[in-house]
């Protein structure tokens, strides 16, 4: 299993950077610089990928940050930098799933307190939780 890990520069809970495999800079970059510690945003991409591995006629949808475009696909994640042409890769499914989880739990540790009013709005509006089967979260 990959495992990745995040980390902060200071003692203040910012935004972190990514460590892990080489091979996974490109979506360390993407989940550290574009998502962030935002929790809705962790929270449409694991349930994105979800969806793209549930359903092989799930039509591509893109999630656009500050700096890039990831899309997904049943075929994985395709993640395009919008100013720097050479940071683009592909990924499968299954490893962003790992990322993003990794990245889920950097989040709960670093806010507990701002988890569960998250996840309670985005199952609201979504009217499913991205996190069922993998993480559990008392609302």
């Amino acid at each position: 299993m990959i495992r990745t890990q995040y980390y902060a520069r200071d003692e203040k809970f910012r935004t972190p950077r990514f460590t892990g495999p080489a091979e996974l800079k490109v979506l360390g970059a993407w989940v550290s610089g574009d998502i962030q510690l935002s929790p809705l945003a962790i929270l449409e991409a694991i349930d994105l990928v979800r969806l793209a591995q549930s359903d092989p006629g799930f039509s591509p949808e893109e999630m656009d940050g500050n700096a890039y475009t990831a899309t997904f696909s049943p075929q994985g994640v395709a993640i395009e930098n919008h100013f720097l042409e050479h940071v683009q890769g592909d990924f499968p499914l299954d490893t962003v799933l790992a990322v993003l989880l990794d990245f889920w739990d950097y989040y709960v540790l670093g806010r507990p307190e701002e988890v569960v009013p998250y996840w309670n709005e985005y199952v609201k509006e979504n009217g499913r939780d991205p996190l069922a089967g993998l993480r559990n979260v008392a609302s």
